[in-house]
């Protein structure tokens, strides 16, 4: 009797176990079910190619004049008569400051009536040393002496050609720094000069785009506040990239024929590009910042796995990858913050 309850009792116990087992495996089943059908996250997906694209980059740069240049007297002196009016246009050779020559014009008039004495001399003595009335000695130092003469006349022209101040090339005079009968020295400045009627536009660009530039290429830029877009050519650049900054220094010419723009002020470059040889872009998008650079989430065989990529070039759209990518790779391009590597993606739409 207590035998037959003892084993009743066991196979109670094993039957309770197996329902128990069933039921718990069950449940796991239900589980993981439950879990592979929440990792299953949608995205949109972009499939690596190899494409040719056009890119834009911009800089800041700085308007300058075609010409600039600081009017000084060459001697000092004092200023007789101003012949311009502040602000405007001059031509080349103009006569804009005019300095006190009267010394100097008394000066060339003494030796004016040297020299005529001097060149009588020299004509008589000419005459005797034909005829052997005068040593070539004593001739030479005569006509040393008319030489002398001439030599000194043409320097105080000279001089007096410095007491007026022309105009050296054409362009817009600016405000004049000195009155009438003001005393001038060489270091001060009486005014400027500049031809605005083409502007030059200086400006840097990275040294990874030193190769993609030369002369002749066409640039835009706009000014602060104005949504007007100019555009210049490349006129020239220099011959080295500078080592503290890693930049090449450019510059351009833009017509300036309105007169709109105006040196000093600075300009917001745009250069456009294209691409020589294909290469792979992706949408900016894709890109997770990390510690390192970049990572991109690839997908295959539905889940995500996490590839470090080195970026090259961008324009507004895509960014270039030079290494991490293949050409045909899918790549993750939404819900990205949702995404943790191994996990499961179902791409929703790939472009």
């Amino acid at each position: 009797m207590k035998r037959s309850i003892i084993l009743y009792l066991l196979a109670a116990a094993l039957i309770a176990f197996a329902v128990v087992k069933i039921v718990r495996n069950k449940r796991q089943s239900q589980s993981i079910a439950s879990v592979a059908t929440v990792q299953a996250i949608g995205a949109d997906a972009y499939i690596a190619r190899d494409t040719l694209v056009s890119y834009q980059i911009s800089s800041v740069g700085s308007l300058l004049a075609n010409e600039h240049v600081l009017i000084q007297s060459e001697v000092s002196q004092r200023l007789v008569a101003i012949h311009f009016q502040e602000g405007t246009y001059v031509a080349r050779g103009s006569l804009l400051f005019k300095l006190d020559d009267a010394t100097l014009k008394a000066d060339l008039n003494r030796l004016s009536i040297q020299e005529e004495l001097a060149v009588q001399n020299e004509s008589r003595d000419h005459v005797l040393l034909e005829k052997g009335g005068i040593s070539q000695q004593a001739y030479d130092e005569t006509l040393n002496r008319l030489k002398t003469l001439r030599a000194e006349i043409a320097r105080v022209q000279v001089d007096i050609d410095k007491t007026e101040i022309r105009v050296p090339f054409s362009g817009r005079i600016g405000l004049r720094n000195v009155s009438e009968g003001a005393y001038v020295k060489p270091t001060d400045i009486l005014t400027t000069l500049e031809d605005v009627s083409q502007i030059k536009l200086d400006f840097t660009v990275p040294e990874r785009y030193a190769g993609s530039i030369s002369k002749g290429q066409t640039v835009t830029f706009t000014l602060s506040g104005s949504p007007v877009i100019y555009q210049a050519t490349v006129e020239a650049l220099e011959p080295s990239v500078d080592a503290s900054t890693r930049n090449l220094k450019i510059r351009a010419l833009a017509g300036n024929k309105e007169g709109k723009l105006m040196p000093g002020l600075s300009a917001i470059v745009f250069l456009d590009f294209q691409e020589t040889s294909t290469s792979i872009f992706i949408p900016s998008q894709c890109l997770i910042p990390v510690l390192k650079g970049y990572q991109v989430f690839m997908q295959k065989d539905g889940y995500v796995q996490a590839l470090p990529v080195k970026t090259g070039i961008r324009n507004n759209e895509s960014v270039q990858i030079l290494e991490g990518l293949s050409a045909g790779d899918t790549v993750v391009m939404t819900n990205l913050l949702r995404l943790r590597p191994g996990a499961r993606v179902q791409i929703v739409n790939t472009y």
